[in-house]
């Protein structure tokens, strides 16, 4: 024991103070008051002495100090894995593996509870702990997932790791999550015991089963191309027998195949190929029909979820000077337009180019002359470039693109066309137009362009016809500002479409023509100044054509027909549609303002809600993992997990944002832009994190994967049917645990009370005795 004093003062001070005062007040009480009875002259002492020694005991505050030894039983944590896998019944005694594990579980505890404070976790794609044995009666195997990661963690957050004797695992050993399970044990500072329970299927003559145990779907899938979707097959015991395999498409089979299964080891490749035919997200499926021998029917078939899109249109524009007309482009439609991706050459000086692009990995300081940099690219704008920049070999390789289902337009300049040099080059041959010589020259009064039949019913016109004039009247919306001239061609070539002309007369020059070019496009506009029709339009508050008309021209170019909406929206999508447990989740939206263009300046944001399957009585009470009826998961404090979306590089009006989903399970994911006073909201998105029969695709007890959590964290592996053996051999030792204790030789409020109390009394007292 020690007595410890305030302000570092020692015992021995203390006590000579309180002696000294002691002795004065003595002194002093026997010189004024010897005349009184002794009886109550000690009384009155040892009322002034009980004040001192109160007085003295607030001043050095003493403390006493003292260690305290006792024994304490060290912990014993179990983990019970409760996930769908155990619930199979593979052994002489037709208990599924979980009941087998819950039973033992329960008859070791009440061996070990004499020795150790026996703890329980529950897991599947999470862990909890159970705190009753009721809750662990009431258990059901039914979790979607299971992530052995994840049981360690919370395991070893139970108690301090000096508490914890060792963790014991009784799993299959299955793990189909994220994570390296004897990595985190190594990690844990903790003895990890690992038990298995079940077998190896494939080792019963008896058993039968046909799985589906993978499937190779693109995240991404391209609208009328050839997709492929690959399933992966394995078999027991059914060697020889042929099957027919099937791959639907949310719910629809659209393609089959059959396969003859063997018995050789790992599984066997069908491959399905059909044509999407409906952009959205699709849910693929390869399945398998039972056979009448199956057990087991849960893993005959695996999804995939699948994006059918049309690709960002990829442009190259080339221009031989830097005119206005460029800069329009640039600036007002390839930069805004959030569809496409785009890279722009301008020549300054003889075959000196600078590059513009928001293609992160283009770098280009020429007009490309690999054709694998060409076939990058869906559309081909030439302005105002002589021919003699682009070599005849060049030349070549862009309409090889074109033939294989690009596009390519020419616009009007002083070199361009006919005064460019084009007239008996390839490119001049593919053109819709024949252009002439160079000494063809320039229309330079100013004009709006007359529309054809045709053009009023062409894609490129797309609810902006009515600002043109016709052959039959004039604009129905009138006041676009008319071009500055063009560059004149000598005339249409056979089977070439004129969309536009020059004036009314049915012979008139044509000034927009187009023609099919193999699989691609080609077209001729001879204007070079619709700057014209955004800078006025915009100044005077006018409704303008010009994002729209480049808009659809580019995706008739690159084989798109859908208009350009001229309205505010956003548009979101993930990354993929399908994630693994704990794999995170890239949502992206793209914002558009009232004029179409791409909005930088948006406030994006993501709600998060998850459905989840629930089962009453499996994992207990609020803390359910299993799946069965949906709900709405919210997150904290009772709300939708929100996720900002910030702006990224590249097209404008593009955001990215990252959600980590915290169990398997469907999301919806509603994305909302606040784009000034608007408020906008885009479809919602559903995605899919794990899959419905995960558990199901490897039924096999996996040892080595129990026996390295094992080795990693220097525990032992045993089979559950020899386990008892082992549990007996568990060191119990308890451990003497000491305690340093600090109580405190004073209570101020209490001491304070007896001091008022001795000095009152007194004061009374020397009252009553006619004293002073």
């Amino acid at each position: 024991m020690q007595l410890s004093l305030a302000q570092g003062y020692s015992l021995t001070t203390m006590l000579a103070v309180a002696a000294a005062a002691l002795l004065l007040v003595g002194v002093f009480y026997y010189r004024a008051f010897h005349a009184l009875e002794f009886r109550r002259w000690r009384t009155l002492y040892l009322l002034r002495a009980a004040a001192i020694l109160l007085v003295v005991t607030l001043l050095f505050q003493p403390v006493l100090s003292y260690q305290k030894e006792h024994v304490e039983k060290p912990a014993l944590i179990f983990l019970l894995d409760a996930s769908a896998s155990m619930d199979i019944a593979d052994d002489q005694s037709e208990l599924s593996r979980f009941d087998r594990a819950r039973s033992k579980l329960e008859q070791w505890s009440e061996t070990l509870k004499r020795d150790f404070r026996v703890l329980t976790v529950a897991f599947a794609d999470r862990a909890l702990p159970l705190e009753t044995r009721e809750e662990l009666a009431t258990l059901i195997p039914n979790g979607r997932a299971t992530s052995l990661c994840r049981a360690l963690a919370t395991a070893s957050n139970q108690l301090a790791p000096a508490e914890v004797a060792a963790l014991i695992m009784l799993s299959d050993g299955i793990n189909n999550a994220a994570g390296n399970p004897p990595e985190s044990a190594g990690k844990l500072g903790l003895t990890v015991h690992c038990v298995g329970v079940g077998a190896g299927l494939r080792s019963n003559r008896s058993y039968r089963d046909v799985q589906v145990v993978g499937i190779d779907c693109p995240d991404r899938m391209m609208l009328g191309n050839v997709a492929r979707v690959t399933g992966s097959i394995d078999a027991a015991g059914l060697n020889g027998r042929v099957i027919q395999a099937f791959l639907d498409e949310d719910g629809r089979q659209v393609a089959s195949a059959e396969l003859t299964l063997d018995e050789v080891e790992g599984s066997q490749q069908v491959a399905f190929e059909f044509t999407p035919s409906a952009k959205g997200r699709h849910s693929y499926t390869v399945r398998v029909p039972p056979v009448s021998e199956e057990r087991i029917t849960e893993n005959n078939s695996r999804s995939a979820v699948s994006t059918v899109h049309e690709a960002e249109i990829s442009v190259l524009y080339v221009e031989g000077t830097l005119r206005a007309e460029y800069g329009a482009l640039v600036n007002r439609f390839l930069a805004k337009d959030p569809d496409l991706e785009f890279c722009a050459l301008v020549q300054t000086r003889p075959n000196v180019f600078l590059q513009r692009t928001n293609m992160g990995d283009m770098r280009l300081a020429a007009i490309p002359a690999d054709r694998e940099t060409i076939d990058k690219f869906d559309v081909f704008i030439l302005g105002d470039i002589d021919a003699s920049y682009i070599r005849p070999e060049q030349q070549e390789m862009i309409l090889d693109r074109i033939r294989a289902g690009a596009g390519l337009v020419m616009l009007g300049g002083y070199h361009s066309l006919g005064p460019g040099g084009y007239a008996g080059t390839p490119l001049g041959h593919a053109l819709p137009v024949e252009p002439g010589d160079r000494r063809i020259g320039q229309f330079t009064d100013p004009f709006l362009p007359v529309l054809t039949p045709e053009g009023v019913r062409h894609p490129i016109f797309a609810n902006i016809g009515v600002f043109f004039p016709t052959r039959s009247g004039g604009p129905q919306t009138p006041g676009l500002s008319p071009l500055v001239g063009c560059t004149r061609v000598e005339r249409a070539r056979a089977g070439a479409t004129v969309l536009a002309t020059l004036t009314d007369d049915p012979g008139s020059m044509p000034v927009l023509a187009v023609q099919p070019l193999g699989r691609g496009r080609t077209a001729v506009f001879a204007g070079d100044t619709t700057r014209n029709w955004q800078q006025v339009s915009q100044s005077l508050d006018r409704e303008s054509p010009f994002l729209r008309f480049w808009g659809q021209m580019v995706r008739w170019l690159a084989g798109r027909a859908e208009a350009v909406e001229a309205a505010a929206g956003v548009v979101a999508d993930t990354d993929k549609a399908h994630y693994e447990p704990d794999q995170p989740v890239q949502i992206s939206a793209v914002v558009r303002d009232q004029q179409g263009q791409g909005a930088d300046n948006a406030r994006v944001t993501a709600e998060v809600y998850g459905e989840r399957l629930e089962a009453p009585q499996s994992f207990p009470s609020e803390k359910n993992v299993s799946l069965l009826p949906v709900r709405r998961i919210k997150g904290p404090g009772g709300r939708a997990e929100r996720v900002e979306l910030s702006s990224v590089p590249g097209p404008g009006g593009h955001y990215q944002g990252t959600f980590e989903p915290r169990s398997p399970g469907r999301y919806q994911i509603g994305v909302e832009a606040l784009l000034d006073d608007l408020a906008l909201t885009a479809e919602t998105i559903l995605i899919e994190v794990g899959r419905a029969n995960l558990e199901f695709e490897k039924l096999d007890l996996d040892e080595k994967m129990l026996m390295d959590v094992a080795a990693a964290s220097g525990g032992r592996y045993v089979h559950i049917s020899t386990a008892d053996h082992f549990i007996e051999q568990l060191e119990r030792r308890q451990r003497k645990k000491t305690t340093y204790v600090e109580r405190r030789l004073y209570w101020p409020p209490g001491l304070w009370t007896l001091l008022v109390a001795a000095l009152t009394t007194e004061w009374i007292l020397r009252r009553r005795y006619q004293l002073r």
